[in-house]
């Protein structure tokens, strides 16, 4: 999709280019908007990549599709409008018109070979084929059949390693659940066939870019949380400081008209002030605007299933809390130190201790400071039960293990994106 995508963006230059000049002085032309438009280009597919269009763990249907593909679009030329507007003298063009063209181009073509591809490959059942040796019970095998998008076939699954069988049905790929030193000539020999190998933990996080927590030994926990990661935690300390800054002083106007919307609408104080745990296990006061009623946790504190239907939120926190504008004081927690823009979500200390003796290896979650948001919230709803918390976990890992500060930027891109599907 990737290669379909730049190949047909650039086709779409050339048309426009033909059409809006009449194939007069083409060459010429095409200099002029080469260089901006290929930034254009290059934006569009970043935004595409952000909305998640090159992952098959979203847009399934063909509605989840042409929600994401119009959205993305809309973004991509708004922001490229803007750059226009910016940089128009330095690119020597403002092609108002041009982009508009090529955008409607662009988007037409693109959408209808998305869905003639994906139509391609769902009826012809194109995929790779891969045998599983191990256990029908680990994650992987569970996954896979539950997932049936992703695009591997299971051929096989043997319950150990039988290499004429292998070569027999011949798979693109093999998945063993743990290599002996017995088993490297036999692997040696499928390499050379091209046949990929990978264990299934890193076959795993590859596809799922998750860390399947029940298969991990307890020497790569160690071995990925004791990594010195002091120039990381500096450069995001930074970025936190810089960032939230920045955008305190965008927002301010949020701090002074929600706070008159809430004492409008219900009694209570504007903030909500509540214990959450974040880096080693440390509580902090986390701030948001208060979205629920004086009262509505009288009873204690419970998990929610869905924001819709919970009668303790306001009429105003209903909107506040789908459009995130109920955690713009976190800005402040982030300012001080308590969690970062990214890390895995801080909670309560009353679910903590019950989710610790519910889940393996909860705790190692806070060997790292909790974020507004984090790889479990791109990729995962909103959770509601200790099966949900096990979930999400998986994801942390994933980003405790990979973290870095190219992939703490791509995760708050992904996050604005998110927004905007609510």
């Amino acid at each position: 999709m990737l290669i379909t995508d730049l190949l047909v963006a650039i086709g779409a230059l050339f048309l426009m280019i033909f059409l809006r000049y009449d194939g007069d002085a083409f060459l010429l032309n095409l200099n002029a908007h080469l260089i901006p438009f290929s930034i254009i280009i290059l934006l569009f597919i970043l935004i595409f990549y952000i909305f998640n269009l090159y992952s098959f763990r979203f847009n399934k249907n063909i509605t989840e599709l042409t929600n994401s593909f119009i959205k993305s679009l809309i973004i991509s030329f708004s922001i490229s409008v803007l750059i226009f507007y910016i940089f128009g003298e330095f690119f020597k063009l403002t092609p108002k018109t041009n982009l508009v063209i090529f955008t409607g181009i662009f988007g037409i073509i693109d959408f209808y070979l998305r869905i003639s591809i994906k139509r391609y490959f769902v009826k012809k059942r194109i995929n790779r084929k891969i045998i599983i040796i191990g256990s029908k019970e680990n994650n992987l095998w569970k996954e896979l059949k539950q997932n049936q998008n992703v695009g591997y076939e299971i051929v096989r699954d043997l319950d150990f390693f039988d290499l004429e069988e292998i070569i027999k049905l011949n798979p693109d790929l093999v998945v063993i659940d743990s290599i002996e030193e017995k088993d490297f000539s036999k692997i040696y020999i499928m390499i050379k066939r091209g046949i990929f190998v990978y264990t299934i933990n890193d076959f795993y996080e590859e596809v799922f870019q998750k860390v399947p927590m029940e298969e991990i030994k307890k020497e790569e926990v160690v071995d990925y949380l004791s990594r010195n990661r002091t120039v990381f935690n500096f450069m995001k300390r930074v970025l936190d400081i810089v960032l939230s800054l920045v955008l305190i002083i965008v927002f301010s106007p949020f701090f002074i008209v929600v706070p008159i919307l809430i004492k409008i609408t219900s009694r209570g104080p504007v903030l909500f002030k509540h214990k959450r745990i974040s880096l080693n296990d440390t509580e902090f006061t986390i701030y948001k605007f208060r979205s629920m009623y004086i009262d509505a946790e009288k009873n204690g504190a419970v998990w929610t299933e869905n924001n819709k239907n919970d009668s303790r939120i306001t009429p105003i926190g209903r909107f506040m809390r789908q459009t995130h504008i109920d955690e713009i004081p976190q800005l402040v927690n982030i300012l001080r130190g308590d969690i970062s823009f990214v890390g895995p979500r801080p909670e309560r200390p009353e679910f903590v201790g019950e989710l610790k003796k519910d889940i393996l290896y909860y705790d190692l979650r806070h060997s790292v400071k909790a974020g507004l948001t984090g790889w479990a919230q791109v990729n995962y709803k909103y959770g509601s039960s200790v099966e949900d918390a096990r979930e999400k976990l998986r994801y942390d890992f994933y980003y405790i293990k990979n973290r870095t500060v190219f992939f703490d930027i791509l995760i708050i891109l992904k996050t604005i994106a998110k927004i905007f599907t609510f």
